[in-house]
């Protein structure tokens, strides 16, 4: 028939299936996720002949599963349909969680009933992840409780012995670059592949009075080539096809344990970890790629990295005799991101400096004939293609022809390049360790300047006085003091009361507990001594801090023998706080975290949470950072001041440009905004709570009573989150357009009657995927018919300017304090003192405060988990869902990511409107253009459009820099910088956002007109309710 020619026509003319191309826009339009199997032929006849190779989309609740088998003759490729995995891959997979896999075995009857009984557990389960909190709020204080060399000083009273770690290795790689160019896909192209070449280090051994001294190490593919190569092997136990790398990890083991003699303690208690930090720059993602294929062998063996495959922030790897550890760490994590010649220039000597090398022209080929000239490199040869044809300056081309005159040959400079990279880390490294220790800070303790603030900031919260500066003295309440007393018992709080169902729960969890340690269990507590424990909990007190039990203090059973299950002769009460806190502890150490939990509630200091529910509540809040563009095109002298206009009789929203014309465009940015945030400083603009944004302490109430939760919004005392709906009502419109309050994550459609017909016709030009959904950040003026979480100062906020809630879902209270005052008001005033003096450390102080604010946001939930495991093993966990990726270290050792089933939490003016309107907004700045006086420049900012001019006067400077004053008022807190002046500005144009969809998604924040303004969504109206007006 002419249907079957044409379907034949259609089949002769099929180019196939670009995997790497179509597949992306497949499963897309289908909601597919598509598993690819291949036929693998190390593993035949052993666990299996098919394994998955690659799997595509994520599985949500309406997608479907296609499994599929890549077959080749060699020339072709064809793929067919698997309609049962598990006897195509010899794997048994659970069809409930699809997470628990074991090989399919007549023999192993144990992994059948292992298999079977998970089945069974799975079949109920809700399969949602679980969050791992503690069972009682327990004090944060990493600096101190996380830290077990600090931790002990101070629950001994020896806190005045502590010294921040200053022994460290830096280590730099240089490689050979072998020009590929090879398309990988019709997107992707490799340039080039990189193999080692050279690898140094530099070893910093401390003096006492914290000077320090440098031994200099480099290894190069030469050393391989050298006669005594083999002896240098046997003399450290490598087997003889080590490389030079393995060699250059063998010293270092045998420096570390020189290192380590130099850092731990005369006294033999105090606790020291027997590791040696080793940074590279940018090693994450450079160093350890290389590195990797050495760390793990006869000799020493790898932990568990720390990261993603793709960009590992840590990894230790530990000496199987010594058992002296190497942690390698990513300088780069501590100073932000930045090129190593930028961090020596702004954090180091000024004296020193990065040199060049010709990396491009020496490859796996030459290297031997390039490097053993006795010639300088002409400067032709310092050209880079990878950096589009950059090459050096003449002025670095001089000062390399002065440095080349003190080496016989390159590869005598290779090696002082390569171990001057390491030692220009040092000085940097130093500056920033003086910087934290002067606040008993060990830095080389962390990974990341992020948690290095992060504890620098609660540690702030417990030694107030060491952030109060002589120069602006503050009151703050008292230190910790480790021999004070600061129970206190809350009179009104309830004796607790066992009950059945609690004490059975118990049970069963202590049970759980002593068989996953191996302890018998025939004689544990049961829920038939229930009688017997109501009332010893009734007449007993804790038998660790001596307190009575109530609902806000439950009891537990703390072992006296650790060794020992849980028993009646083996088991005293205690409070389940006191119990977290004993453990396995020294009891000194035991009773420095009792007290510092203590110390935390009188304080109503912040505490880990201990309720799922508020958990739940608070990811709910974490929106993530603003960028919105409201009008795109903003020229002096040519583009009017456009006004948006809802008219309510039409219920349409109408933009218009009126009769004025911008004459400049001003930009404010917040003053270190993040530490204003949590700063607490009075600031009498601020209407609610004494003036201050209070911080959350522990939690106090959790309700989902609509009347709770309202008497608390209305009653304006406490700090909260709440979870309601609510809109702002229509006659509110036109004063909230211009810049809508609801900053809130919704769920967009991408079709024309959603997003508008221009940036409809935008997509479908360049044939972006239309089917999904996105989520995305954007301004709005109700919620969306959702219910969203507020915290009480922006609902408050939104009921001052109208808001309207409709309805109430839930609430948690916390106690409130203004702890972190300290850190904030020390940091930036040490900020502002360095600036004065001219100073490196202006830069420590900016990153230390910026880096404080989001590591309290952060927990586990989305970090991928990391397994080393041999092949089979591999195999097994190649076939899970949640397989990431995998990565091999050596013949039978494989890293493999999957994601984790658990995680864990244990870290919150008056104007003329129709002379402006806002050009864009993000986190902390804001763009505005203004039609001001033509006379003047761009910098006359705000005067010409202001109405009243006596409240303008008033409280400009409360946040502008007032000219007459100096530094400290132009960075006060919670105030304003300007940011930019000037006479034009043009955002992001959708023909860019469209082009560049693969990395950022195109413009569906809002509805974009024709004229280049951007109208937010409103429900009930469609983007044809959306109108341009001509002037």
């Amino acid at each position: 028939t002419k249907k079957d020619q044409s379907l034949n026509k259609c089949l002769y003319d099929y180019q196939g299936f670009n995997i790497s191309t179509e597949m992306t826009k497949f499963i897309d339009t289908f909601n597919l996720v598509v598993n690819i199997y291949i036929f693998h032929e190390v593993l035949e006849g052993k666990t299996g002949q098919y394994r998955l190779f690659n799997s595509y989309g994520e599985l949500n609740n309406e997608s479907m599963t296609l499994d599929l088998l890549l077959i080749s003759d060699g020339t072709e490729q064809h793929v067919m349909y698997v309609s049962n995995v598990e006897k195509l891959a010899g794997v048994l997979i659970c069809p409930y969680c699809h997470d628990y896999v074991t090989i399919l075995s007549d023999t192993n009857k144990r992994a059948n009933e292992y298999f079977n009984t998970h089945v069974e557990k799975c079949k109920s389960s809700t399969h949602e992840p679980s969050i791992l909190l503690h069972d009682v709020p327990m004090s944060i204080c990493p600096a101190l409780l996380n830290h077990s060399t600090v931790e002990y000083l101070m629950a001994y009273g020896l806190v005045d012995q502590f010294k921040a770690q200053r022994e460290f290795i830096t280590y730099d790689f240089e490689t050979l670059s072998d020009q590929v160019m090879k398309n990988i896909t019709d997107q992707t192209t490799l340039l080039s592949q990189l193999s080692k070449l050279s690898i140094a280090s530099t070893e910093v051994f401390p003096n006492q009075d914290k000077s320090y001294e440098l031994v200099k190490i480099c290894y190069t593919l030469f050393d391989e080539l050298s006669e005594n190569y083999q002896e240098q092997l046997e003399n450290y136990g490598q087997p003889s096809n080590s490389s030079f790398v393995h060699l250059w990890l063998a010293q270092t083991f045998e420096s570390a344990e020189q290192i380590y003699q130099c850092m731990k303690y005369d006294i033999e208690n105090i606790p020291f970890d027997k590791c040696v930090r080793v940074l590279g720059q940018n090693s994450s993602r450079f160093d350890i790629t290389l590195l990797r294929d050495a760390l793990d062998c006869e000799l020493w063996a790898m932990g568990v990295p720390i990261g993603d495959l793709n960009n590992t922030k840590s990894i230790t790897v530990t000496h199987k005799k010594s058992h002296m550890k190497l942690q390698f760490i990513d300088a780069e994590d501590l100073f932000g991101p930045m090129t190593l010649k930028a961090c020596v220039k702004d954090y180091g000597d000024k004296t020193e400096h990065k040199d060049v090398f010709p990396y491009e022209i020496i490859n796996s080929k030459n290297w031997n004939e390039v490097l053993m000239k006795t010639e300088p490199f002409e400067q032709e040869d310092f050209k880079s293609q990878l950096k589009g044809g950059y090459s050096i300056t003449k002025d670095e081309y001089d000062q390399y022809l002065i440095d080349f005159k003190r080496f016989t040959n390159r590869l005598e400079y290779l090696k002082y390049y390569n171990i001057n990279d390491t030692e220009i880390m040092v000085k940097p490294l130093m500056n920033l360790i003086d910087t934290f220790e002067q606040f008993n800070i060990d830095v080389l303790h962390y990974i990341s300047i992020a948690s290095c603030a992060y504890a620098t900031k609660h540690y702030s919260t417990y030694f107030p006085s060491k952030f109060n500066l002589e120069s602006e003295k503050q009151t703050y309440y008292s230190d910790f003091d480790i021999n004070a007393d600061y129970s206190n018992p809350n009179p009104k709080t309830k004796p607790f009361e066992l009950t059945a169902g609690y004490w059975k729960n118990k049970c069963y969890h202590y049970k759980q507990q002593d068989y996953k340690a191996g302890r018998e269990t025939e004689k544990n507590v049961t829920a038939d001594d229930y009688d017997y424990y109501k009332r010893l909990f009734e007449i007993s007190v804790c038998s660790i801090c001596s307190a009575k039990f109530t609902y806000d203090n439950p009891p537990s059973l703390d072992r006296q023998d650790n060794e020992l299950p849980h028993t009646k002769d083996n088991c005293l009460p205690a409070c389940v706080s006191c119990n977290i806190a004993h453990a396995n502890r020294d009891i000194k150490v035991a009773s420095l975290h009792i007290k510092m939990r203590q110390y935390a509630i009188k304080h109503n200091l912040l505490m880990t949470l201990s309720d799922e529910r508020i958990y739940k509540l608070l990811r709910e809040c974490i929106t993530g950072g603003l960028a919105a563009v409201f009008h795109r095109e903003n020229s002096a002298g040519k583009t009017h001041i456009n006004e948006l206009i809802y008219d309510e009789q039409s219920n349409k929203v109408i933009s218009q440009d009126n009769e004025n014309v911008t004459t400049h465009v001003f930009a404010l940015d917040g003053n270190s905004l993040y530490p204003s945030s949590y700063s607490s400083v009075k600031n009498k603009n601020i209407p609610y709570t004494d003036h201050r944004i209070y911080m959350a302490g522990r939690s106090k109430l959790y309700s989902e009573k609509p009347y709770v939760i309202k008497n608390c919004i209305d009653q304006r005392k406490e700090i909260f989150v709440a979870k309601v709906k609510g809109y702002f009502p229509k006659s509110e419109y036109n004063n909230l357009l211009a810049l809508l309050p609801i900053f809130r994550n919704i769920e967009i459609e991408n079709k024309e009657e959603v997003i508008g017909e221009y940036m409809y016709s935008q997509a479908q030009k360049h044939s972006l995927p239309m089917t999904k959904k996105d989520r995305k950040l954007t301004t709005l003026l109700d919620t969306n018919g959702q219910f969203m979480v507020f915290n009480n100062y922006y609902l408050w906020l939104h009921i001052d300017l109208g808001f309207i809630i409709t309805d109430y879902k839930a609430i948690a209270v916390f106690e409130k304090n203004a702890a972190y005052q300290p850190f904030v008001r020390t940091m930036m005033n040490l900020r502002i003192q360095s600036i004065l003096a001219g100073t490196s450390k202006e830069k420590f102080y900016k990153l230390i405060i910026n880096a404080s604010y989001g590591y309290d946001t952060l927990n586990t939930e989305k970090f991928g988990k990391i397994k080393i495991l041999d092949k089979a093993d591999t195999f097994i966990a190649q076939h899970h869902p949640n397989h990431i990726g995998t990565r091999r270290i050596s013949a039978n050792t494989f890293a493999v990511q999957i994601i984790p089933k658990t995680s864990t939490c244990f870290t919150s003016i008056q104007s003329d409107r129709k002379r402006f309107h806002f050009v864009l907004a993000d986190t902390d700045s804001i763009y505005i253009a203004i039609a001001g006086n033509v006379a003047k420049d761009c910098h006359q900012q705000f005067e010409p459009i202001v109405t009243d001019k006596q409240f303008y006067d008033q409280h400009v400077y409360q946040y502008l820099p007032d000219p007459n004053k100096d530094i400290y008022d132009y960075k006060k807190i919670l105030g304003l910088r300007i940011e930019n002046e000037g006479y034009e500005l043009t955002s992001l144009g959708p023909n860019i956002q469209v082009e560049k969809y693969a990395l950022t998604g195109f413009n569906n924040k809002s509805i974009m007109l024709r004229n280049q303004c951007c109208c937010p969504y409103i429900k009930g109206l469609t983007a044809k309710d959306y109108i341009i007006k001509d002037q």
